[in-house]
């Protein structure tokens, strides 16, 4: 999926945090936000950011918030 050295470099747009590869996904560790990667490509603007999966759970064990 995402080479892991391009990984490496890459953070969230919006905190800057370390991102993780998921499938077809790259996933903020901070925010649990998930960045889509479309043929092969990370498109990681925040207009096109994915909102957590409810229940899930932000670094620290904070519960992420759903307001817009």
């Amino acid at each position: 999926m995402i080479d892991e050295t391009l990984l490496a470099i890459l953070a969230c747009p919006v905190c800057k945090a370390p991102l993780r590869a998921e499938e077809q996904a790259l996933v903020c560790t901070r925010t649990q936000v998930r960045y889509p990667v479309e043929e092969g490509i990370p498109v990681l603007l925040a207009d096109r950011a994915e909102p957590p999966h409810p229940g899930e759970e932000a670094a620290g064990g904070q519960q992420v918030s759903q307001e817009p």
